[in-house]
């Protein structure tokens, strides 16, 4: 049983400004945990049965994003909402689970434990009545609040009916950004995907791509990350005197050019550097 938790009403100075813009915000939230004024929210949802493919992407965004300062936000499900969660909390960022059900009856029960430790570093939330059972019809409604905190929702594999595309599909029609990673033609599990993709949702290979959609973060992260440079990173910039190759830059740092790429796509995430149309990178400032 989830204990300690409080009210927060639709009037409330602290209610999350971009869940209040939706259409229909839910008029109050029962919280365990702490929300943020003014979080900076991402939703990442997905199928309950993700193939090894899905699975890795999943880590990978999921990492990325939390660790450059994304709240990761979804609902709690086994699959991709657990491995989003998970991968957040393990990175000691935040995260924010919203149920289907009351905060006493938590589902799956066998998320119980993960919900715990969501709410030592983020919150559970939920609308409904705190020892209302996870309904079928609540789900729907669960996932216009997963959008709704979110500046835009990534969509990690999905079958046609997967509950993942409600969300996408309440995330447009709220304004927000819509992302999708492709997955094989032959898989059920990317069928929904491709289609988010075929309708206009924004295809990510890397989280790079979603950070395109928000050029005014750009500035913001790289601030933030800037004073806790690395010593291979900051070798990296001081090599940058002039555009470089990634061969030039492994003669010049000793790093090997395995090594090397991993540095540099973690800089470019910062905004450190950017990698040029020639093939080139250049720190972001030249």
């Amino acid at each position: 049983m989830i204990k300690d938790f409080y009210e927060l009403k639709l009037t409330d100075p602290d209610y999350p400004k971009l869940l209040k813009e939706i259409t229909n915000p839910p008029s109050k939230l029962y919280i365990k945990g702490t929300l943020l004024k003014d979080e900076l929210c991402l939703a990442v949802v997905g199928t309950r049965k993700p193939t090894s493919y899905g699975i890795e992407a999943c880590k990978y965004f999921t990492r990325e994003l939390a660790n450059l300062g994304f709240t990761i936000v979804s609902g709690l499900a086994l699959g991709i909402d657990s491995i989003s969660h998970q991968i957040a909390l393990e990175n000691n960022c935040r995260t924010i689970a919203v149920l289907g059900s009351g905060l006493n009856k938590i589902s799956p029960s066998s998320n119980s434990n993960l919900a715990l430790k969501i709410a030592k570093q983020g919150a559970i939330i939920s609308e409904f009545e705190p020892d209302e059972e996870a309904l079928p019809y609540n789900f729907p409604q669960r996932n216009r609040i997963i959008a709704g905190l979110a500046i835009g929702t990534l969509v990690i594999e999905a079958s046609e009916k997967s509950g993942a595309l409600i969300t996408a599909r309440l995330a447009t029609e709220n304004n927000r950004e819509v992302f999708a990673v492709p997955g094989s033609i032959f898989s059920i599990y990317s069928k929904g995907t491709n289609k988010l993709i075929a309708q206009g949702a924004k295809l990510v290979s890397s989280p790079i791509d979603i950070l395109e959609e928000f050029y005014w973060l750009k500035e913001k992260i790289k601030e933030k990350t800037i004073q806790d440079l690395s010593v291979d990173e900051i070798k990296i910039l001081e090599s940058l005197t002039e555009p470089k190759t990634i061969e030039e830059l492994s003669l010049l740092t000793n790093l090997e050019i395995g090594v090397l790429k991993s540095i540099l796509t973690e800089m470019e995430l910062k905004n450190l550097i950017l990698k040029r149309l020639d093939g080139l990178f250049q720190k972001t400032n030249d």
